[in-house]
């Protein structure tokens, strides 16, 4: 036998093993992960009105609506929220209350008292802690945080970094905001590879600056494939990308009930 048919045998042996393999050991990727439901995950940064309405109609789509009434819950309780948060409450929305920790500088003790207050003059269902560090560093200070939040009712943790942060941050809210960005930074970006190891309900994508429809479902159908179960594109740009809904509204809800239908 000349050592070209050696060679040959050899790589066909060495290509049924792989096959055989592949067969009983799958490399779990984004697109070959178990079909999930996603939902709508609202920043809503806007005075309870008819976009609040429009928001809690859209439900059971509209999974989760962040209020915010003062970059925080403000000085006293607001009876025109009061109502809001009780409606959207009522349509099986999980309403959260913003609170940011500066990327971790900011006072714990601070950051509680805002907690408080949420959960004291909203009833909430959770917090939503902004600007939060991707440093694995800063975990205990979050940890402490979500065990506060957890204390008591109105359990819910949401945390959001706006990037992919240190994997340990996964255990500690119960959502992790991996991206927040424009359309055209979102179209380049990929999930880590270690997003497979948790359910999609883990993740949050939001994406602003996306003009038009067409770009909206392209950004729906990638979310689909980067694990991103909670989802939220708008048209809308900074300083606060977060401040309307998307001119796009009732085609986004379509869009992404074709998950739950699939």
């Amino acid at each position: 036998m000349n050592k070209s048919m050696i060679i040959g045998k050899n790589l066909s042996v060495i290509i049924a093993i792989a096959a055989l393999l592949g067969a009983s050991a799958p490399v779990v990727t984004p697109t070959a992960k178990a079909a999930f439901c996603q939902k709508m995950f609202i920043p809503a940064y806007f005075y309870p009105g008819p976009l609040w309405n429009q928001a809690i109609a859209g439900a059971p789509t509209v999974g989760t609506m962040i209020m915010n009434p003062a970059s925080g819950p403000g000085t006293a309780q607001n009876s025109d929220y009061v109502a809001a948060v009780n409606n959207a409450l009522a349509a099986g929305i999980k309403v959260i209350g913003y609170a940011h920790t500066s990327y971790g500088s900011r006072d714990a003790a601070v950051v509680k008292s805002e907690i408080d207050a949420y959960k004291t003059w909203y009833g909430v269902s959770g917090i939503f802690l902004d600007e939060v560090s991707s440093d694995a560093a800063l975990i205990p200070y979050y940890q402490d945080l979500a065990d506060y939040i957890r204390a008591m009712p109105g359990t819910f943790v949401a945390l959001n970094p706006g990037t992919i942060p240190a994997q340990g941050y996964m255990s500690v809210g119960d959502t992790v905001v991996v991206f927040e960005g424009t359309y055209n930074t979102y179209k380049n970006w990929s999930a880590p590879a270690w997003a497979a190891q948790y359910p999609a309900g883990k993740f949050v994508h939001l994406v602003y600056a996306t003009s038009g429809a067409t770009k909206m479902k392209n950004s729906i159908n990638w979310s689909r494939n980067r694990f991103g179960g909670n989802v939220y594109v708008t048209h809308d740009v900074l300083p606060n990308p977060w401040d309307l809904l998307p001119s796009y509204w009732s085609a986004e809800l379509t869009q992404i009930n074709k998950s739950c239908a699939s």
